[in-house]
């Protein structure tokens, strides 16, 4: 615990100060104020050994919203749940041996679902498309960095978490709205598996009808038809050159004070990049080159302090008629989770191995980003992934201002949790298990004859979870108060 008196000073104390409480035995929620503090501590020491500056930035983000602390903080879940010395919440699941090795996606909360163009850039290759891959925009799973294997209930407790944390910033929406989110989630996720056991089409990621899926959904996509078309993205960060009219990013003098920016790069980082850019066109798009490029700060959260570029390439047109957008993101090893299997050497050689194709087993379609690559740079990892306006993302809070305008209400937020729920069940069916079988028929076994059984402990876990998450956001404010901005850790180098 940090700021404790050593040993022997509060033993010299004790005559003076026990009668007061200094040495009075340690409150509840001064035990778990300590324990927050160690695991975040732990579980941010990269960025605390590179940045201050950014990791303190990261804990601000973390403080302005419980969603955004949500989201900081999956290490930290799942260190908790793994945890000998505290109660678990027990399950009458997980009785099938294979359904505790399925590929995860990792962190399936809502804001980590997005819209994608499948064919942007190269399209998809004619010869491995299937009638029921989506040939319009879709939405999927758009950040697997957390994806290894493991039980499968992970996966649902987390979205569950995503999903109770959203709702509990919604006015007028509670426990009974936030219980019949998490059910439509459970809901969705078993009857998904019962209808591809029983042999039918993956689910299609949006229905014919987007309005049937609710109005969260068809605005996301809705924003992607509009924006897509007319690279509106592009023609924000970049704009053309005055002497050669040739497009070029956007830079900001400095950060602002909440650390957001596009910076000009450094010659360290300009050398970085021409490293990585050579990775790229040695497995990229044929003609790649980087026109452009800039340090974006202050995207993400539980990312906030890695390096990103956002980068400018094209195929060799003189025009930008084939100019594109990329992210070229630091990214490191996933959080480890109670029950997760490492990954197999045959499956994933390694991190830059894993961020590229673990999407591509779990997507509805695996080239939904074409350019999503792995790449090493020494001992750091990056991934490749397209920036376009074809890329939305949900915001919570957008969905938080359309939910007070009225625009979105209970059956918008029960829809997109059901939507949610298919789209995680689909992905755990068609990836390969660490043994390198099928999740689908262990999963089917799992839920036979039990869902109601399922969606009830689904709800009764979220309650636990989003009750924890609630109560530990209060105790890192308090924290930051107690320590600092970076939680005393600079204390203890």
């Amino acid at each position: 615990m940090l700021d404790r008196p050593s040993l022997p000073l509060c033993l010299l104390l004790v005559p003076l100060a026990c009668g007061a409480g200094a040495c009075a035995p340690v409150e509840p929620d001064d035990a778990r104020r300590s324990w927050l503090v160690d695991a975040l501590i732990q579980d941010n020491q990269i960025w605390l050994s590179r940045d201050h500056a950014l990791l303190a930035a990261k804990y601000a983000t973390m403080a302005d919203d419980p969603y955004d602390f949500m989201r900081g903080t999956a290490g930290v879940f799942f260190k908790d749940i793994g945890r000998a010395g505290t109660a678990r919440t027990p399950t009458a699941f997980l009785t099938e041996p294979v359904a505790a090795e399925v590929l995860l996606v990792g962190d399936p909360h809502p804001e980590n679902l997005g819209t994608f163009m499948p064919g942007d850039g190269p399209g998809p290759d004619a010869a491995l498309a299937r009638e029921d891959w989506p040939d319009d925009v879709f939405i999927d799973f758009n950040d697997l960095d957390g994806s290894a294997f493991g039980p499968y209930l992970l996966d649902l407790r987390r979205a569950a978490t995503g999903l109770g944390v959203l709702s509990a910033g919604l006015e007028g929406c509670d426990a009974a709205c936030t219980d019949a989110a998490v059910s439509a989630l459970a809901w969705g996720y078993a009857d998904e598996i019962a209808r591809l056991d029983a042999g039918g089409p993956a689910a299609a990621p949006i229905s014919e009808d987007p309005l049937a899926d609710g109005d969260i959904v068809a605005r996301l996509i809705e924003e992607a038809e509009e924006e897509g078309p007319i690279r509106k993205k592009l023609f924000r960060y970049a704009a053309p050159d005055e002497a050669t009219g040739a497009l070029t990013l956007s830079r900001d003098p400095a950060l602002d004070d909440a650390m957001e920016g596009m910076l000009a790069l450094t010659m360290t980082e300009a050398q970085q990049l021409d490293r990585l850019a050579a990775g790229i066109a040695a497995r990229g798009p044929e003609g790649f080159r980087v026109l452009d490029a800039v340090r974006r700060y202050g995207s993400g959260v539980a990312s906030l302090p890695a390096v990103r570029y956002v980068v400018l390439w094209d195929t060799g047109a003189e025009g930008p008629e084939d100019d594109a957008l990329a992210v070229v993101r630091e990214v490191v090893d996933p959080a480890p989770a109670p029950g997760l299997r490492p990954t197999l050497p045959g499956l994933f050689n390694d991190n830059a191995a894993r961020i590229e194709q673990a999407p591509r087993l779990l997507w509805t379609r695996p080239d939904a980003d074409a350019r999503t690559l792995g790449l090493h740079d020494g001992d750091q990892v990056f991934k490749m992934v397209s920036w376009t306006s074809w890329n939305q993302g949900f915001d919570h809070g957008d969905i938080l201002d359309d939910w007070a305008d009225g625009d979105v209400g209970p059956e918008d937020l029960d829809l997109l949790a059901a939507f949610i729920g298919r789209t995680l069940a689909g992905a755990h069916a068609r990836a390969p298990t660490a043994s390198g079988g099928a999740a689908l028929d262990a999963l089917a076994r799992e839920l036979e004859g039990r869902q109601d059984a399922f969606v009830a402990e689904r709800v009764e876990v979220a309650r636990a979870d989003l009750e924890r998450c609630m109560a530990d956001y209060a105790l890192f404010l308090d924290a930051l108060d107690r320590h600092g901005p970076l939680l005393g850790a600079e204390r203890l180098r």
